[in-house]
């Protein structure tokens, strides 16, 4: 618990001003940057394109020359570059700040590589094979951004509304939207749909989990429903580990309330364990109302319609 509490005491510290929030960026990048290159691409990130790419073909999400907007593109824009490498579409890359790193994106490309060069050969391997040469022979981001058909708009208002109306045939995110303002789902999620042309879709990963505990891992994964919302923001609520609390039957009807059209929802939940533990605590409001299949839920992965 003592990390836990430190952890938040040191975000809401560095959140207090300007000045803290662009050295906790930049230490947090610096920091990233060394981890993400030592560790080379996680099994995660492969089984996050294997399931992108699954999605888009039972569906049938997208066509050559189709636009695709990802949303918080964050370090490495992972699920943009998996979409160029295997589809003939343009990417719009969407993000409140940059947070890129390039030492991270290359080792992630050429993971990428590797672990396509190690698959049975096809016209579409060989297409990504061909596009991930070229992208790890450029310079820079911008170099990159050529091979791959890339844009990359940076608005810090998180507003979307400066983008093209009805131009999109997908809009995809993962690990973004629990990062959006509460107070700003609605309208949010509004721009969203406007920016998504007749029949498309939106194929969002939103993970549910407190965030502090992935710097303790001995508290509970939902930890943070022991505290009110009064608790909450007194105590752990900060602009630079921001998460909304949002839950699944809320989502759902966020979404439902833009106009999106559930397709699937593939949801990850807490172990019998973790949800026994979880129990064995008293839960504050408004948290104590959900049922137990929605308090276990850890992770969204939902597919819309617009």
């Amino acid at each position: 618990m003592l990390k836990y509490a430190g952890v938040a005491a040191a975000s809401k510290g560095f959140s207090a001003s300007a000045p803290g929030r662009r050295l906790y960026r930049r230490l947090g990048n610096v920091a990233l940057e060394r981890s993400r290159r030592a560790e080379g691409l996680p099994q995660r990130y492969l089984d996050r394109a294997e399931r992108l790419l699954a999605l888009c073909e039972t569906y049938d999400v997208l066509a050559p020359g189709d636009r695709v907007l990802e949303l918080g593109t964050g370090w490495v824009h992972w699920e943009a570059t998996v979409l160029a490498l295997h589809h003939d579409v343009s990417v719009t890359l969407f993000d409140v700040c940059d947070n890129r790193l390039l030492g991270a994106y290359r080792t992630y490309l050429a993971g990428y590589r590797a672990h396509l060069a190690a698959a049975p050969d096809g016209d579409g391997t060989r297409r990504a094979l061909d596009r991930l040469d070229a992208a790890l022979a450029a310079d820079d981001f911008a170099g990159i951004y050529r091979v791959l058909g890339f844009d990359h708009v940076i608005e810090p208002s998180g507003h979307l509304d400066g983008l093209d109306a009805g131009a999109y045939a997908l809009e995809v995110s993962a690990d973004v939207l629990e990062h959006v303002p509460a107070g700003m789902l609605a309208e949010y999620l509004d721009e969203a749909h406007a920016l998504l042309r007749p029949g498309g879709h939106a194929i969002h990963q939103i993970d549910l989990a407190d965030h502090y505990h992935y710097f303790d891992p001995s508290m509970s994964p939902k930890h943070y429903y022991r505290y009110s919302d009064t608790t909450w923001r007194r105590w752990f609520e900060n602009d630079v580990q921001y998460f909304n609390r949002v839950q699944r039957p809320e989502w759902r009807a966020l979404f439902a309330g833009a106009g999106f059209g559930m397709v699937e929802d593939d949801d990850r939940s807490l172990p019998p364990e973790e949800l026994t533990r979880l129990d064995a605590a008293p839960t504050a409001a408004p948290f104590d109302a959900l049922s137990d299949e929605d308090r276990a839920c850890l992770q969204m992965l939902t597919v819309h319609a617009a």
